[in-house]
Formats: structure tokens, C-alpha cells, sequence
């Protein structure tokens, strides 16, 4: 058994998420160490929730767990920045922050609340991932037979996968986070552990899984400003799965959902209105967005599969 200071927190988090006698925190502070938690070491949310809801015994085990998935010197290394950014000794700017984006970057993103940064990750980087999802799923790209897999971690488009080198070496990409420490105008952001996406082709036998037009906002906080990204790992043509959404979005949002009684069906009125556009493009592209512009994958009408990393970073005050 191993014991750290970050147990008092794994105690009460894993109490929040008891299956059947849960001790419910439910201050603002308590969402904000979570998901400090989950940036911290690098967890993806669906495993966690995962271990704790259908496998974790008590403490113990989640601590050992976590070093299983990760590894002693990284828990050990992970618990230590955990507790200092806990005790207020924030250290991620140390480092001078450096604006990469040019004013035009900046202007489009300010209107339209998006932005694609073309070739910004490494071809390799981006075929090891897709290999990684093509071993998982058991896909050959050669053989169209292979490419409608059933895996327990596929859900719809999303492959809740998150631990894996090919994963973190763009999570963990330098000019990546740049590209976020320049729209949130700071070094303060830590990278959150994502999942990947894989999106085949429409067909008489297949059905297009991804979700409709739609938000990824805590409406119980409103929309903020945080910024939602995704790393096309293959090219991706208009017809391919694009990368859907609205431009602009982020200017009205307040007008547009002040006419409805509840966001879904403010949603559910945009879905029939047509103002989505595709944002298509090649390997290595990173496309991010502010979590106001509704936004969506597309059916893949195209004769390969899409492949996707998302990625995003987290403010840490």
C-alpha cells in the first residue's frame, strides 16, 4: 500500500463518487480541485469515473490503481505539484509567455470564435495516434471489412482511450500549448487528458454516430471563456467527417438563448436553421473554438475513415 499527502483528497473524491452511499460535495471549489486532479495526472474523467463506479474497493485501492495506470515516480511527481498548486504555489509561468499567433490570427478568432492553426503537429505524431486507434479497434485501412468495429470503449465517435504515449506526446506538444496560452493570454493552463475520435464512412449498413449540433456547457455556470480544440490526424476534406460549427456565435449568444425557455431548445430551433459550416483540413491541423459557437461532427460521406484527437487546456488560477 502507498500513502502520499494527496490522500485526504482521493479519500473525499472517491466518497463524492460512491456507487451506492455517496457524500456529495457540492461547492465550486470541490469542481475546480477535480478537475485540477484530473489535469494533474493526467487521468481522462471517463476511466476514472469507470474504476470508481464499478471496481474501486477503498482508498488504498485508488491510490494503487492510479500508480498502476501511471506509474510510482509519476504519482510521486504528480502528487507533489498537485499539493503545491493546492497550497497556492502556482509555478506553470515561470517561463516568459510568448504570443504566437499574429494580430490576423487574433482578429479572425475574435470574430468568429474559432480558429485553424494549419500543420502544427508532426506527421508522425499524428499517424501513431491513428495507428494506436486502428490497434485498439482492430481496423486495417487496407481492408473496408474491418473499419465498423463494436469495442466496450467506442461510444458513438468517441474512443474513450487516454493513456498511451502517442496520446500524450501531443497533449503534451510545446507548440500546441502555445497556441492556448495565446488565446487565454497567460502560461497558466494545464492540458486536460482527452479522448480520441474515429468516424467511418457512411454506408447502407452504417449509420452515422455522431451527435447533432449542440453545446458542451455547464448551464448551471453559463458559457464561459474556454476554448475547445480537436487535431485532425488524417486530411479531412469537407465530405470526410468535418469539423462542424457556427461562426460567430459567441456574439449572440445571450440574445439567442434569452428567447427560449431552456438551451436545449434554443439548440434544438439552430439545428433546423442550417448556419453550420464544414472546417476542413489536412493532417497535423488543429481547429479550436470557444465552447458559445454550437458546433459537431458530420457523417463521413467520404471513402476513409476520419481520425481526431481532442485536445484542451484548463485555466489554473
Amino acid at each position: 500500500m502507498h500513502n502520499s499527502s494527496i490522500s485526504p483528497f482521493l479519500d473525499v473524491y472517491r466518497l463524492h463518487h460512491h456507487p451506492s452511499h455517496p457524500q456529495r460535495q457540492t461547492d465550486e471549489s470541490f469542481t475546480q480541485t477535480e478537475q485540477l486532479f484530473l489535469n494533474v495526472f493526467q487521468l481522462g474523467l471517463f476511466e476514472v469515473y469507470d474504476f470508481l463506479y464499478t471496481k474501486c474497493i477503498d482508498s488504498n485501492h485508488f491510490t494503487q490503481w492510479i500508480i498502476d495506470v501511471k506509474g510510482q515516480d509519476f504519482f510521486d511527481t504528480a502528487s507533489f505539484q498537485f499539493n503545491e498548486l493546492q497550497n497556492g504555489k502556482n509555478n506553470l509561468n515561470e517561463t516568459g509567455f510568448i504570443d504566437v499567433l499574429t494580430a490576423e490570427q487574433h482578429a479572425f478568432w475574435n470574430t468568429n470564435g474559432y480558429l485553424k492553426i494549419e500543420k502544427l503537429i508532426k506527421e508522425q505524431d499524428c499517424d501513431a495516434v491513428t495507428d494506436l486507434i486502428c490497434q485498439t479497434l482492430n481496423i486495417d485501412l487496407a481492408d473496408a471489412a474491418t473499419w465498423y468495429p463494436q469495442h466496450e470503449l467506442l461510444q458513438g465517435l468517441m474512443l474513450q482511450k487516454y493513456q498511451d504515449e502517442a496520446i500524450a506526446n501531443i497533449r503534451n506538444n510545446t507548440p500546441l500549448k502555445a497556441v492556448f496560452s495565446s488565446l487565454y493570454g497567460h502560461n497558466n493552463i494545464l492540458g486536460n487528458c482527452e479522448k480520441v475520435s474515429y468516424n467511418p464512412p457512411v454506408n447502407q449498413h452504417f449509420t452515422f454516430k455522431g451527435s447533432p449540433l449542440h453545446w458542451d456547457i455547464n448551464f448551471e455556470i453559463g458559457h464561459r471563456y474556454y476554448i475547445q480544440g480537436l487535431l485532425y490526424l488524417n486530411d479531412v476534406p469537407a465530405n470526410r467527417g468535418a469539423f462542424t460549427l457556427i461562426p460567430g456565435f459567441h456574439h449572440q449568444i445571450d440574445d439567442y438563448l434569452s428567447q427560449f425557455d431552456h438551451p436545449e431548445s434554443a439548440i434544438a430551433d439552430l439545428r433546423n436553421k442550417g448556419l453550420e459550416i464544414p472546417v476542413e483540413g489536412k493532417k497535423g491541423d488543429l481547429i479550436v473554438w470557444l465552447e458559445s459557437l454550437p458546433h459537431a461532427a458530420s457523417p463521413n460521406c467520404s471513402d476513409l475513415p476520419r481520425f481526431v484527437q481532442y485536445v484542451s487546456f484548463n485555466e489554473v488560477n
